[in-house]
């Protein structure tokens, strides 16, 4: 005679859960002084089971909600792509982008010591090197959160609005050029710092590829100095 375990038991429940419901006995009315500890058993254990599925479900969730960012952010990447100079990719970021990704602004902030033949760009801002490289702990390239400071100067109009943000770093070559890609919700949870980054690091160093092949390599800081004084 083959003796059962209690591991072997629990796993053939496990794989016939019908079965508990046909085993449960029904609740006894053992007087005021007996407690029923097996009907607390059995609650418990039901508890437990709404438990684990409550966790299944909302698993499940968050797998579709990341393979529907990670969608999102693959067809921004391809769109990125697509301009043919700096200013249109500027454009794009400031009026596509924003409904690729589902949020409510996107900006492109460029070090202005790089766009200098595009001093005037209408959908980028150029701003000092130094607040760029501001918004960044050290060695970091995304920072997610409430807005900062600096709010007012990357969003405009729209920083009082704006709640949470995804700021992503954007390495633009030499002379230690930087740019920025401003994402902002009028949402306080879109971003948090608990968040993952993969797919913001992947976009940005996308977006910063493209910047660097439609930046005029005709104009280093140097010779854009030399050539209109009121850079600096």
């Amino acid at each position: 005679m083959t003796q059962l375990s209690k591991e072997s038991i629990v796993t053939y429940l496990k794989e016939h859960p019908e079965l508990l419901t046909e085993l449960l006995p029904a609740p006894q009315n053992r007087g005021q002084k007996v407690v029923d500890f097996q009907r607390h058993l059995i609650d418990r254990l039901r508890r437990e089971v709404t438990v684990r599925r409550s966790d299944n479900s909302e698993l499940v969730d968050t797998s579709r909600s990341n393979l529907t960012s990670q969608q999102r952010v693959h067809e921004a990447a391809l769109a990125i792509s697509q301009p043919s100079t700096l200013a249109d990719l500027a454009w794009m970021v400031a009026n596509e982008l924003p409904d690729q990704l589902d949020v409510d602004v996107c900006v492109l902030c460029i070090d202005h010591r790089a766009a200098w033949p595009q001093r005037q760009m209408r959908s980028a801002l150029l701003l000092p090197p130094m607040l760029l490289a501001s918004q960044f702990p050290p060695d970091a390239t995304v920072t997610l959160g409430e807005t900062g400071a600096a709010a007012e100067e990357i969003f405009g109009p729209m920083a009082a609005k704006v709640k949470s943000q995804a700021l992503v770093r954007l390495d633009l070559g030499g002379n230690e050029l930087v740019g920025v890609l401003a994402l902002g919700d009028m949402k306080p949870d879109t971003f948090e710092p608990e968040h993952g980054t993969q797919l913001l690091r992947f976009l940005g160093d996308m977006l910063a590829i493209r910047l660097k092949q439609l930046i005029p390599e005709a104009f280093p800081v140097e010779e854009a100095r030399w050539q209109n004084p009121e850079i600096g």
